[in-house]
């Protein structure tokens, strides 16, 4: 909200085509993904390997085929109803495992499934804005095609399954460096040089600090990397959510026609991707699928980065990046009192036995 209010289009503090600003704000989001690797445990994530597949996949075909479906009902071109589609169809966990962080529940089952589908949503999103950018150019090369969808998946399957077996072989070196905080430079290092290898090859940079996270992640309580990166997270992570918020225009709402597509769109956004995750988790209880549901319905940068795309491609008007930057936006501010709401037993919980093991503490300490 802050970011609404300082953006171009209210008070014009911040200006969104500032790069430095959005350096800060994508490194921001990076760590935080980071962060999350560094408390995700590999084995936990087999656990519910084939629900989050199962997430990732239909809670990315039902946004793409009713946000299709809804365009064309409206009469719109072939290509704007692709943008918007693709845009609908990934996920931004960025602000979910911000929250459940918070809450004290990045280790819940349903933080696991979440974690694992928006892994896969981004490649099916990879894949489809491909086959989109293609289409809009006028050329499709199947080959380029099938090689970033083979990069993709060995990328993600060879961090997950080689990548930990990796860092533990190079623990002895690294504790051989003579410099200052080694462990933790190492992976910083790490963590950036993922999050650029991810953007080559295609993917989101998050998707590369989060398999660093996953890579490390059984040295992390040895060194105490997680509270190190916490500190760099709390600094960076604002720059995030502020340049977010400084995208929407509020005066979009202001013409009832453009206003009423944006949230009819947000509403096909949010539906879709609950309808696709309920139905993936068909062996889990209501109250997993819906809170499943809730954690996958954020689009964040994710949306917006599409409909840059297809605004760079001249292929979509400034009427429909309008359309997709609201969604973003409305998706992404309706994703955290939402998900507080479906969490409140976990959440009273967690609180329950944060205040009880502080309790013993004071009582240890006292003794």
């Amino acid at each position: 909200m802050a970011g609404v209010l300082l953006g171009n289009y209210v008070l014009g503090i911040i200006d969104t085509s500032n790069h430095t600003l959005m350096s800060f704000a994508e490194i921001g989001v990076i760590f935080l993904m980071f962060h999350v690797g560094l408390e995700i445990r590999v084995k936990d994530l087999f656990a519910v390997g084939k629900t989050a597949v199962l997430v990732g996949i239909l809670g990315g075909v039902f946004p793409l085929i009713m946000g299709l479906l809804t365009m064309f009902f409206l009469g719109y071109r072939v290509v704007e109803s692709l943008f918007i589609a693709t845009a609908i169809l990934a996920t931004s966990v960025g602000i979910t495992v911000k929250i459940l962080q918070d809450m004290g529940l990045i280790r819940h089952k349903v933080a696991y499934i979440v974690l694992g589908a928006a892994v896969l949503d981004d490649i099916l999103a990879l894949i489809v804005l491909a086959v989109v950018k293609g289409l809009a150019k006028g050329e499709f090369h199947f080959l380029e095609f099938s090689l970033l969808v083979v990069e993709s998946l060995a990328f993600v399957g060879f961090l997950t399954l080689w990548g930990p077996r990796l860092a533990r072989r190079t623990r002895s070196w690294v504790e051989r460096l003579n410099i200052p905080e080694g462990p933790f430079v190492i992976s910083v290092i790490l963590c950036l040089g993922l999050a650029e290898l991810a953007d080559v090859i295609g993917l989101a940079a998050i998707i590369g600090s989060f398999m660093a996270g996953i890579v490390i992640d059984e040295l992390a309580g040895v060194y105490d990397l997680e509270n190190k990166v916490k500190y760099v997270n709390e600094f960076l992570l604002p720059f995030f959510f502020v340049m977010m918020g400084a995208h929407l225009n509020p005066r979009a709402f202001l013409n009832i026609d453009l206003a009423a597509l944006i949230l009819l769109v947000s509403l096909v956004a949010f539906v879709s991707k609950m309808v696709g995750s309920a139905l993936a988790c068909w062996k889990e209880s209501w109250s997993v699928k819906i809170q499943t549901g809730i954690c996958m319905s954020p689009r964040g940068e994710v949306g917006i980065i599409v409909g840059l795309v297809g605004l760079s491609l001249h292929t979509i008007t400034q009427e429909i990046y309008a359309v997709v930057i609201g969604m973003s936006i409305i998706t992404t501010l309706l994703t955290p009192p939402l998900i507080i709401l479906a969490f409140r037993k976990e959440r009273t919980l967690s609180l329950k036995i944060k205040t009880q093991v502080s309790k013993l503490k004071d009582e240890g300490n006292k003794e």
